[in-house]
């Protein structure tokens, strides 16, 4: 793979292979375990995620009823927010600006959902890398609760669930693009 590499840092459930593998459809995905400096992990419940429908959205939807169709109300996602000296931890993963573009169709950021972010992290060698990612730049973004330290769990809805979800999601966003 020639082409030019972003460093994209994956929290939640996108610092896992398998959930990466499904949303860019590709499994051999280089990464190493990282901190993302000056964000704190959330969890956001249905309640939490934005109902309001957006002009640049690719077709008249809001996030939260996209995600509603999908799962049950009893949804649970992961999303940064800033604050000064936090630190969430996950994966740098090197994948293409057109994976990135997958990643942003699953994190539905052309539906408001959250924003691409620009951050520092530090990898698991202590080299500062500048990543790529998706979160909130509001510190008073709602969300449920907080998420301390790297032993969080890496799926909150049935893992099974999630990555058909992110498959057929994927397959959704490329028959779009090349209409």
């Amino acid at each position: 793979m020639n082409k030019q590499l972003l460093n994209y840092f994956g929290y939640g459930t996108n610092r896992t292979l398998d959930m990466m593998a499904a949303i860019i459809g590709r499994k051999e995905i280089e990464g190493i375990y990282g901190k993302l400096l000056g964000f704190e992990l959330c969890i956001q419940k249905i309640d939490d995620i934005p109902d309001k429908i957006l002009q640049t959205a690719p077709f008249p939807s809001s996030p939260r009823k996209i995600i509603s169709e999908c799962f049950n109300n009893d949804f649970e996602l992961y999303i940064i927010r800033p604050r000064e000296k936090a630190i969430t931890y996950g994966i740098i993963w090197k994948i293409t600006q057109q994976e990135y573009e997958l990643v942003r169709d699953w994190e539905l950021l052309e539906f408001g959902m959250q924003e691409d972010v620009k951050a520092v992290a530090i990898d698991a060698k202590g080299k500062i890398i500048n990543v790529i990612t998706h979160g909130s730049l509001s510190s008073k973004m709602p969300m449920d609760r907080v998420v301390e330290g790297n032993d969080y769990e890496d799926y909150l809805v049935p893992k099974k669930d999630i990555l058909e979800v992110a498959e057929k999601s994927r397959k959704e966003y490329l028959e779009r693009i090349s209409e």
